[in-house]
């Protein structure tokens, strides 16, 4: 199983994310490093803690209020075998070329920024998986959509179908448990996989120990969205390197 930090970024800086309420975000603390810059962080995923990726939520562009454009391109060009996968909100392959443009290694196509399912599958096919990866973003245990304007809302539905039209991995993200340290949902995951068995999923919101890391990869999860855990040092790289080794 991957585990895969995250950077969350909101005018300029690395924020701590918090049950998806992000007017009330603030600038990170972590053990990792001194300061919030974003571009710092990267680095310290890679040189910390051995990552090989790391997923980047540009904030401003998910909220319509600008774009951290600039900072993707830079953290691209300083850590190169960091592998982006970002998160800017994107509805069209015009925007996701941008950020492909910028040094994304995949664009993460959101639940929460498309009106529906077929929309959403439409433009991820038209990226293709390589460069592109669908997020299930859910709130009380069912996908939310943009304006809460689609009928298909299951996550077990929603993971069926996915299956059905041939694609073969997705994150599955619990907005209200983000930041939290309430830990993940290893047989809620189970159901879903159950649901879709040729599909596999990167889980995330509120990923609490190294117990529960693994209890997600017995339940079958492909990899694992960490930030807070990583940040106060509940979770470290001795945490993941036995993790790979069980």
């Amino acid at each position: 199983m991957d585990v895969i930090p995250v950077i969350d970024i909101c005018r300029g800086v690395a924020v701590h994310a918090y049950r998806g309420e992000r007017a009330l975000y603030q600038p990170i603390r972590s053990v990792l490093l001194q300061g919030s810059d974003p571009l710092r962080l990267a680095g310290a995923y890679r040189r910390t803690l051995g990552s090989t990726a790391a997923y980047v939520a540009d904030l401003d562009a998910i909220m319509g209020t600008g774009n951290n454009l600039a900072i993707v391109g830079a953290m691209a060009a300083a850590e190169p075998e960091l592998d982006l996968l970002v998160d800017a909100g994107v509805r069209s392959a015009n925007e996701a070329g941008r950020l492909l443009e910028s040094g994304a290694k995949k664009v993460i196509i959101a639940s929460e920024s498309m009106v529906s399912l077929d929309a959403a599958a439409r433009l991820l096919a038209e990226l293709g998986t390589r460069s592109a990866l669908l997020s299930l973003d859910l709130r009380d245990r069912t996908v939310r959509w943009q304006d809460g304007s689609s009928e298909t809302t299951d996550p077990c539905e929603v993971a069926a179908l996915l299956s059905t039209l041939g694609f073969r991995e997705a994150i599955l993200l619990e907005m209200g448990r983000i930041g939290t340290g309430s830990g993940a949902d290893a047989a809620f995951l189970g159901r879903i996989t159950q649901a879709a068995p040729d599909m596999t999923f990167i889980v995330g919101g509120g990923i609490k120990t190294a117990a529960n890391l693994l209890q997600l990869k017995q339940a079958g999860a492909s990899g694992a969205l960490l930030a807070t855990a990583l940040h106060d040092g509940t979770i470290t790289r001795e945490d993941l390197a036995r993790l790979e080794a069980d």
